[in-house]
C-alpha cells in the first residue's frame, strides 16, 4: 500500500485507525483480524499494528472510527441465511452513525461466478464497496485500505470556474444554470468516493469538468470547470446586446466601445451632475486650450502684456418637459361618462390605461411624441448660446428673459 493512503488514513483518524470488525457468527471475523496482524508483522492476538506512522487497532464487534463488515457466501463455516439478518442490522447501524465502512465478503471461492454475483448484489444493497476475499489467505490488504479511505466524508467541494464567468450577475442564464447544477450534484456527495460523480455531472453542457482532483487526507475535492468553445463570444454578445460570434465582430465592437468610453470620460460627469441638480458643465482639458499670442497694452502711464486662452465647454441643462393629450372632450353626458371611465380605469390598472390603443397609437406613444417635439426653436438656439456665453465669461448673474 502506498504511503499516500497511510497518510490519508492518519489525517482522517488523528493518527490512530480504530477498526471495528463486525459481522454475524461464523463469518470469519477472527480469521480476518489475524490475517491483518500477519500482514503487518504484528503479534497475533495483539489487536494492533503500526505502519508508516499510523497506528492500527482492531476490535471484533467493538466501536471504532471506521469499520469492516464481514459477510459470507455460505462457503465458510455456517450457511449465509443464518447471518443475513444480523448483517443487515449492523449495516443499518453503521450507516445511521455515519461511520465509514466497507464490506468484506468471505468466501472459499472469491473468484467464482456465484460469489461475484452476490458481491454485486451486496454492493447495490448497502451502497458501499464490497470486496470478495478468502480471509484465511495472506495478502497485503492494500485494496481494502484504499476503499476504506474513500468512504470517509467529503468535507469540502471546490469549484473553479472561468474568471470571466465570475463577473456575470447571479441572474444571468449561464450562471444561474451553473449554480443549479452545482447545488444538485453537491447534495449527492457524502463521502470521497462520491466525488467521481462530479465529472459525470459536468460531462455535458456549456460548462464542463476539465479536471477533478481529490485530496483524500483533507477530504477536499477540486472540480475545475471550463467553457465550451464559442460560449465566451455568445455570452459576451448577450451582455452587450450585439452579435459577437467571432474575433472580427468583437474587435469592431471594442473599437466602438473605445470611442464611447472617451466620450463618457469627457462628458459623463457633466451629465451625472445635470441629472442630480439640473446643471452640469465639462471642464476644459489641457488639449482643449487654444493659447493666444501675447498682447501688449497701455493704460495711462502703465503698460503690460495680456496672455489669454480660449476653450470650448459644454453646459448641460436638465429641462423638465411637459406633454398632454385629451382623448375625450365634449359637453355631452356621454363625454363625461367616458372621461370618468378613463379615470376609474387608471385607478384599477395604470399600465393598462397607458397601453390603450386609439387611432393606431397608445396613449403612452401619443404623449411620448409630444415630449420629443418639445425643443428650443431653431432661431432661438444661437441667441441662447450667446446669452449663456456672456453670463459665463462676464460673471454676471442678472438674466432678463422675454418670450415672444
Amino acid at each position: 500500500m502506498s504511503d499516500e493512503v497511510y497518510e490519508g488514513l492518519s489525517r482522517r483518524t488523528g493518527g490512530t485507525l480504530s477498526l471495528a470488525v463486525l459481522g454475524g457468527a461464523g463469518t470469519g471475523k477472527s480469521t480476518f483480524v489475524h490475517s491483518l496482524e500477519r500482514a503487518f508483522g504484528s503479534e497475533e492476538g495483539s489487536g494492533q499494528a503500526q505502519a508508516a506512522g499510523l497506528m492500527f487497532r482492531f476490535s471484533e464487534n467493538g466501536k471504532g472510527n471506521a469499520a469492516v463488515l464481514l459477510s459470507s457466501d455460505g462457503t465458510v463455516n455456517g450457511a449465509r441465511s443464518e447471518t443475513v439478518a444480523q448483517e443487515e442490522t449492523l449495516a443499518a447501524s453503521l450507516q445511521g452513525d455515519g461511520i465509514p465502512f466497507v464490506v468484506v465478503l468471505n468466501s472459499d471461492a472469491p473468484h467464482s461466478g456465484e460469489c461475484e454475483e452476490l458481491r454485486k448484489a451486496l454492493q447495490g444493497k448497502y451502497g458501499v464497496p464490497v470486496l470478495a476475499y478468502n480471509c484465511a489467505e495472506e495478502r497485503d490488504w492494500g485494496e481494502l485500505w484504499e476503499k476504506l479511505l474513500l468512504r470517509f466524508p467529503a468535507k469540502r467541494l471546490d469549484f473553479c470556474i472561468p474568471e470571466w464567468l465570475r463577473v456575470l450577475p447571479a441572474e444571468s442564464n449561464i450562471v444561474a444554470n451553473l449554480i443549479q447544477r452545482i447545488r444538485e450534484i453537491s447534495a449527492k456527495i457524502v463521502c470521497m468516493e462520491d466525488c467521481s460523480a462530479l465529472a459525470e455531472a459536468f460531462a455535458e453542457g456549456d460548462v464542463y469538468c476539465e479536471s477533478l482532483e481529490s485530496d483524500l487526507s483533507q477530504g477536499v475535492a477540486v472540480c475545475t470547470l471550463a467553457a465550451r468553445e464559442g460560449l465566451f463570444h455568445r455570452v459576451l454578445g448577450e451582455e452587450c446586446g450585439e452579435e459577437l460570434s467571432d474575433e472580427l465582430q468583437l474587435m469592431s465592437y471594442v473599437r466602438g466601445l473605445r470611442e464611447a468610453k472617451q466620450f463618457y470620460e469627457k462628458y459623463g460627469a457633466a451629465f451625472r451632475r445635470a441629472e442630480e441638480c439640473g446643471y452640469g458643465i465639462t471642464r476644459p482639458q489641457e488639449d482643449d486650450l487654444k493659447l493666444q499670442p501675447p498682447q501688449l497694452y497701455k493704460k495711462g502711464t502703465r503698460s503690460g502684456v495680456k496672455l489669454s486662452a480660449d476653450a470650448c465647454t459644454y453646459h448641460i441643462i436638465k429641462v423638465d418637459v411637459h406633454s398632454e393629450i385629451s382623448p375625450v372632450a365634449g359637453e355631452s353626458a356621454r363625454g363625461e361618462e367616458l372621461a370618468r371611465g378613463i379615470v376609474e380605469s387608471y385607478e384599477k390598472d395604470p399600465q393598462a390605461l397607458w397601453n390603450t390603443d386609439m387611432f393606431g397609437k397608445t396613449f403612452k406613444e401619443m404623449v411620448g411624441e409630444g415630449l420629443q417635439e418639445k425643443t428650443v426653436p431653431e432661431e432661438a438656439r444661437g441667441k441662447l448660446r450667446r446669452a449663456v456665453t456672456r453670463i459665463v465669461n462676464e460673471g454676471k448673474g442678472g438674466v432678463i428673459c422675454i418670450l415672444l
